[in-house]
């Protein structure tokens, strides 16, 4: 067995990439160069990269076309980031209803990958990718998933929504000889599909747990309460929406093993990842311009949380120029000890729609509730808060073995002292909490507008 996962390393993928003509370990190479080059070289790429997507995207879409035309601007004025934030950003709204202009006529529809979110709303979002974009974006991960302690040809534990399955032949070669995963479906996470897992995470001896953050959490919390020691990754990674730190805990305790974070989305690709400093992440700047805002569109100061906009660089097929993804975060500012010269950013706090609404219109983010009040008192095993309006909490709770009247009494006083007294709370008792169609959770979710949904 231990030889399959170098034939793949060294054979297989190799041979794999170079039969697709895909660019991405060539890039990969070249991420781990230039994460150690100087500001003033990321800082040309990085603009280098923009120059072209800007030129191309007023060239090649309609969208574009119409929007530099009313901004009274040409590409080439583009030079800084200040020039930059002369263009409106865009929304997830404007994707959905101009998805045709925003498409490059230099490509055929039909052979562009198709990326979906549902976002915070539900409602659907479809971008469409040229080839060379999800290479070089495959690179960018592989980086990642290298940092976090993976070796290329090791097999994965994947805990996700949703898995897709190989069906054809081709796809059951390349899981052999090239990415063999292994599934815990998110959307089914019962106790038996649990033991499922372990007994095929021993017979493949998978060296990454990959996953969505929380679903990584409960199969941790399972594992731990069943004993079973033998889930022993090399690396964890966690992605897809927030990892709060009492959960981390859970996971390094459960599997002996540091958690690395990532974050991205569907849209752009992956944005920023941890290192194995784990003392904030570094972003992705040959791939994505990330700009983050205050509400009033200025952008943030160091260690002050803003919304995040983003542009790919990389994705000329359906550009996205300063898109708004409605997530919140703040650049640290400083540096990493690890020597990676990449900006650091930190305190990446959710969706705008998981921000619950003071009535004075300041925000405070779900995510971070949930943390004081699970972590601060036992009993409970799962919590959601959902803001319905300025006046109504709804505060969804699964007991555990220990719960007690005083720990609940204590979580609706810390929710009054956080987001008002004012506030009527109604609890729920719930057997489970459902993951969304995505298989992710929600730990906040907030039916009231803040001012950075405006």
């Amino acid at each position: 067995m231990s030889l399959l996962p170098y034939l793949r390393r060294k054979v297989f993928y190799p041979l794999w990439v170079a039969k697709d003509r895909s660019p991405r370990l060539a890039q990969w190479r070249e991420l781990e160069r230039s994460q150690y080059a100087g500001p003033d070289e990321l800082a040309r790429l990085q603009f280098d990269r923009l120059r072209i997507l800007l030129e191309r995207a007023c060239a090649e879409t309609r969208y574009y076309r119409d929007l530099f035309d009313r901004s009274g601007l040409e590409p080439g004025d583009i030079r800084t980031l200040d020039d930059l934030r002369r263009l409106p950003v865009l929304t997830r709204a404007d994707i959905r209803q101009h998805a045709d202009e925003l498409l490059s006529e230099r490509y055929d529809r039909r052979g562009l990958s198709v990326f979906k979110t549902g976002g915070s709303t539900g409602a659907p979002v479809v971008v469409l990718k040229d080839r060379e974009a999800v290479e070089i974006a495959a690179g960018a991960s592989l980086r990642a998933f290298t940092t976090a302690g993976w070796r290329l040809g090791e097999p994965w534990g994947m805990v996700w929504g949703n898995p897709v399955y190989p069906a054809t032949l081709k796809e059951r070669l390349r899981s052999l000889l090239i990415d063999r995963e292994i599934y815990l479906d998110t959307m089914n996470l019962t106790d038996e599909r649990m033991l499922a897992f372990v007994r095929e995470w021993r017979r493949v001896r998978p060296t990454i747990l990959r996953g969505h953050s929380h679903s990584i959490y409960v199969f941790a919390a399972f594992c731990r309460r069943q004993g079973i020691t033998e889930v022993r990754p090399n690396a964890i990674i966690s992605s897809s929406m927030m990892l709060i730190p009492s959960e981390r805990r859970v996971i390094e305790a459960a599997f002996g093993c540091p958690v690395t974070d990532l974050y991205g989305c569907e849209e752009v690709g992956l944005i920023a990842y941890e290192c194995e400093r784990h003392a904030g992440m570094h972003v992705n700047v040959e791939n994505v311009l990330v700009e983050i805002l205050d509400a009033a569109g200025r952008p943030a100061a160091p260690g002050e949380v803003g919304e995040i906009v983003v542009t790919s660089l990389i994705n000329h097929a359906m550009p996205l120029v300063r898109y708004r993804i409605g997530d919140m975060a703040s650049f640290t500012g400083s540096g990493c000890a690890c020597g990676r010269t990449l900006p650091m950013m930190t305190g990446v706090a959710g969706r705008v729609a998981d921000f619950l609404v003071r009535k004075d219109g300041s925000i405070v983010a779900g995510v971070s509730l949930v943390e004081r009040t699970l972590t601060a008192h036992r009993g409970v095993a799962q919590m959601q808060i959902i803001q319905e309006d300025m006046d109504h909490l709804t505060l969804r709770l699964v007991k555990d073995v220990d719960f007690t009247d005083s720990a609940l009494a204590a979580i609706v006083a810390e929710l009054g002292r956080s987001v008002g007294e004012h506030n009527r709370v109604n609890v729920e008792f719930v057997t489970a909490i459902p993951a969304e169609k995505s298989g992710k959770y929600r730990f906040a979710i907030s039916r009231v507008p803040n001012p950075f949904s405006q």
